[in-house]
């Protein structure tokens, strides 16, 4: 009987927690305003890229794929999310990448962390979305970015955030996603 019954108090705090981020968002959206451009990929100069940092292959993927648009001379912002406390052993800090963690989050999955506020508030020609599954303090994030245009994966929840959406449902790994989001957006307005 005891196990039953923190069993619904557990989905339900996790119901409360849901709405009480949707609601929040739903509010800060209201107040945000950003100006969406239609550019081509050759007019892009600076990007930003969201992650979830899951294991050591989808940061090396991660870092492969920041380190090519780099190579085109273009700006690049990073910004992950780990659901831990700690940064894992393989990370490495680097000066234009962060990482928030679970404690950089209210308890209802806002992001606190005073690098979220400055990564919204930077007007990036492009944001992509690297994340397979929904974060909540990433999904912040991309919806209160100030990016001129913003690319990430296919959902119904995603459509008010995303102006590429883009299908990972027959996805098998991060490379492959990104492999997917590289081809779509050097086809945007060509």
């Amino acid at each position: 009987m005891g196990a039953i019954q923190n069993e619904k108090s557990v989905k339900l705090l996790k119901k409360l927690r849901n709405l009480t981020f949707e609601k929040n968002l739903k509010r800060e959206l209201a107040k945000n305003s950003r100006q969406r451009l239609n550019i081509t990929s050759d007019e892009v100069k600076s990007i930003c890229v969201l992650y979830y940092l899951s294991n050591e292959e989808a940061y090396k993927a991660i870092s492969n794929f920041v380190n090519e648009l780099k190579e085109n001379r273009q700006k690049v912002k990073v910004l992950g999310y780990i659901d831990e406390v700690v940064f894992p052993h393989y990370y490495s800090q680097k000066i234009t990448w962060d990482l928030m963690t679970r404690k950089n989050t209210s308890w209802y999955h806002k992001p606190t962390a005073s690098i979220v506020k400055t990564f919204c508030d930077e007007e990036f020609d492009l944001l992509i979305d690297l994340t397979l599954e929904d974060y909540q303090p990433l999904i912040y994030t991309a919806a209160l970015s100030k990016a001129r245009f913003k690319a990430g994966r296919y959902s119904e929840s995603n459509a008010e955030i995303f102006d590429l959406m883009i299908h990972a449902d027959q996805v098998q790994s991060l490379p492959e996603f990104i492999k997917n989001v590289k081809h779509y957006l050097s086809k945007i307005n060509r």
